[in-house]
């Protein structure tokens, strides 16, 4: 087991937006994190990866115990340099190339020397199609160039796991489908991820195990066979209901 957390909860303003959860992630896992507008998975996601401080709550990662609300700032860098983040709005460096966008954080974060960053970029714009866009800016790409470019940059340093955070929500279906079809390719080759996510497809068919939310809390999960072809509580089978009847 790569990850896991227990009782993890975050409030906003006295507003309860995790209560209590805990879930594990095992390596090589592709988890679909699902549940209506509102239901606290991103905040989980930016909890899981110290972009927000939980209010308690513990995580396990790769065999190192960490109280999430007491995490010291060498922690939290530590986690980050070895997990990757693939924002909803790309967040890419708008004066800066598809190429550069890659090679900051090898260079930054990594000390990577430059050639070997370059090159360790161009071999990562080219795993999800990007190669021949290296030299143009955010503005010259379409939306789902962008996300791939920010897959990319995610990916670049080999991280233990990924975060999408509705990666594909911005785009229209053609481009969504481009950047699913990379997350499917990452996931065949055994890629690490926890995705937060409206594309029941990608959760039925590229997933190994999904989990539920609504009103900060997990309602449900399991193995992804199981949990879409027999739902054990009815808010599931509400909630599969309306996102099927919307495709």
């Amino acid at each position: 087991m790569i990850l896991s957390i227990r009782d993890v909860r975050k409030s906003f303003g006295g507003l309860d937006v995790l209560n209590g959860i805990g879930m594990d992630v095992d390596k090589g896992d592709v988890v679909a994190l699902l549940g209506p507008s509102g239901s606290g998975k991103t905040t989980l996601l930016r909890c899981m990866n110290c972009l927000e401080s939980a209010d308690s709550g513990t995580m396990s990662f790769d065999g190192r115990e960490y109280d999430l609300r007491s995490l010291q700032k060498k922690d939290k860098a530590q986690i980050r340099r070895r997990t990757g983040f693939v924002f909803q709005n790309f967040n890419l460096f708008r004066n800066k190339t598809a190429l550069e966008n890659v090679t900051e954080g090898l260079i930054v974060v990594r000390r990577m020397n430059r050639r070997e960053a370059v090159d360790k970029a161009m071999a990562t714009l080219e795993k999800v199609g990007m190669v021949d866009w290296a030299s143009h800016y955010p503005s010259e790409l379409s939306g789902g160039q962008q996300q791939r470019v920010a897959i990319a940059r995610a990916i670049a340093s080999d991280p233990e796991i990924v975060y999408f955070d509705e990666p594909t929500s911005a785009l229209d279906p053609e481009l969504a489908g481009e950047v699913l079809g990379v997350m499917r390719m990452l996931a065949q080759e055994g890629m690490t991820m926890v995705v937060v996510t409206h594309a029941m497809d990608f959760a039925r068919n590229v997933s190994k195990h999904v989990v539920f939310m609504e009103h900060g809390v997990i309602v449900e999960s399991g193995d992804t066979e199981s949990f879409f072809a027999h739902p054990q509580k009815e808010r599931t089978r509400e909630f599969l209901n309306m996102e099927e009847g919307s495709i």
